[in-house]
């Protein structure tokens, strides 16, 4: 089973866009890099998801940073 996060983004938010890459830094930090191991991402031009493999990871990523768990249908 997979467990999906997505956090939401609006590129037209100047300070959102100077946080964003601190997150995705942190996410780096925290978690390494995607792989099919740990998490891997989708992204679109709304959001990004980041599909973990285990719940636990994803329950600390929706603790961390500023995620929700998406509705299902929205994940396929």
């Amino acid at each position: 089973m997979k467990y999906v996060a997505r956090i939401d983004w609006n590129p037209q938010e100047v300070i959102y866009n100077e946080r964003w890459n601190e997150m995705l830094a942190r996410c780096v930090e925290v978690f390494g890099l995607p792989n099919d191991d740990r998490y891997t991402t989708h992204v679109d031009a709304d959001y990004m998801d980041f599909i973990f493999e285990h719940e636990q990871d994803r329950l600390l990523f929706l603790t961390a940073w500023p995620a929700h768990v998406p509705p299902q249908e929205s994940t396929t």
